[in-house]
């Protein structure tokens, strides 16, 4: 095939990867936030089933760590790639048929959770490697930025859909409607994997043991304490804002709606703002940046009541979307700059420890809840004590982040000194 012909496919392959991230965006909201806090108070789950179901998406990360072994079964990366996504996004068909026929087993609800959190990980470990290949490492910023914008202003059309339904409809209605639709798009996006162009690479050793080659990195492995440590200071009491929201704060879903339009919007232009110099300030500066303010995001929800969650609720999801925005873009460029080759090892290695401390920390945050949330001291219920501690597990997140050596070529900077930076475009 001529090099035109490889440029062609690979730019096809670029645009098909923006759209599926949009449709899949609008698709996968349906499984968070408000929308799956409804859900969970619809079947009634207790506090721990709430949390692990959803801290799925990332605990199920650990099944990762078997991924290269996928091509045994598929040899071919982007077939596997089809049919792991086809089979994961079409078990949530289960959640509007079960509201349709008023089956009231939280499992059967739960079972298109696990299946999808299981095998779209092992998608997404085939799609970041594949996309190391197709983007060129000086344009990776810059395209991820205006991917996640792509997605971000997706998602928020998704929210404000989603609010508008569960706040006029009757709840079951709503939720038989938005999964109906969710589960449609879904299948789709499996379809625009199957169009995408992907290289196919070999690997040596298909076996697990292959996985931990990746230990012999000593920066990789100290920045795997880093995700053990991050992820269950994040997933301890993450299941629980939302639902913090719905059933204790009562808030109306037309506010969560126009909360989330902000936070969406906010965030779709702080992902073109950050792409254009995150590579000059350095990612490992630029998620310091982010975890500093994301520190906000616990304090705000520990003093946060049915009294005051208006205008907390605007501050946080401003905070949240300058912090995010900053993890996020940088994040993904860090560990795949910090990976050698085979770079599958290093995703699943990676995957595994976030999804095991995801896994600890959802079941832990789970139990305390359920032994402190009767508790009231004065204003703060036992959900906000929870967010306390949640909030002092991301501050040693931090400290330990700040002490990584990471190679990077960037010194490292204080937040005033990043904020700085950023705000005067002074590199």
């Amino acid at each position: 095939m001529s090099t035109i012909d490889n440029t062609n496919l690979r730019e096809r392959t670029l645009k098909l990867s923006v759209l599926e991230g949009a449709l899949y965006t609008i698709a996968f909201n349906a499984t968070q936030g408000f929308v799956y806090s409804t859900l969970a108070l619809y079947y009634n789950f207790n506090p721990v089933v709430l949390s692990v179901v959803a801290v799925l998406p990332a605990t199920s990360q650990l099944i990762q760590l078997f991924t290269p072994m996928i091509y045994r079964i598929i040899p071919s990366k982007r077939y596997a790639i089809f049919w792991t996504s086809l089979i994961a996004r079409s078990m949530f068909v289960i959640v509007p048929l079960a509201l349709g026929l008023n089956l009231k087993n939280h499992t059967l609800v739960i079972l298109p959770f696990i299946v999808f959190s299981i095998l779209n990980n092992i998608v997404g470990n085939l799609w970041t490697s594949a996309m190391k290949n197709i983007v060129p490492e000086e344009t990776r910023s810059s395209y991820f930025g205006f991917r996640n914008t792509v997605t971000t202003f997706a998602g928020l059309g998704a929210w404000v859909l989603y609010s508008v339904i569960l706040q006029y409809m009757d709840k079951k209605i709503g939720l038989t409607t938005i999964y109906t639709l969710s589960s449609l798009i879904f299948i789709f996006t499996a379809y625009l994997l199957y169009l995408h162009d992907i290289p196919e690479t070999k690997i040596v050793d298909y076996s697990v043991s292959t996985v931990f080659q990746s230990l012999k990195n000593r920066r990789f492995v100290n920045f795997l304490v880093f995700v053990f440590i991050w992820n269950f200071a994040i997933q301890f009491a993450g299941p629980f804002f939302s639902y913090f929201e719905v059933s204790y704060l009562k808030v109306p879903y037309s506010y969560l709606g126009v909360i989330n339009v902000i936070n969406s919007l906010l965030s779709m232009f702080m992902y073109m703002f950050y792409g254009k110099f995150s590579s000059k300030v350095g990612e490992k500066n630029m998620i310091r940046y982010g975890i500093t303010l994301a520190l906000g995001i616990p304090l705000l929800y520990s003093f946060m009541t049915p009294q005051n969650y208006k205008y907390l609720l605007i501050i946080d999801v401003i905070v949240a979307a300058l912090a995010w925005s900053a993890i996020n873009l940088s994040y993904f460029t860090l560990l795949l700059k910090i990976s050698d080759e085979p770079s599958e090892i290093y995703i699943s290695m990676h995957a595994t420890i976030a999804g095991i401390a995801s896994l600890i920390a959802s079941y832990t945050g789970g139990k305390v809840l359920s032994l402190i949330k009767d508790f009231q001291f004065s204003f703060l219920s036992g959900y906000n004590f929870l967010f306390m501690i949640a909030f002092g597990l991301r501050i040693f997140a931090l400290y330990y982040f700040t002490k990584l050596d990471l190679g990077e070529k960037h010194r490292n900077l204080k937040f005033i000194e990043i904020a700085q930076m950023i705000i005067t475009r002074r590199y």
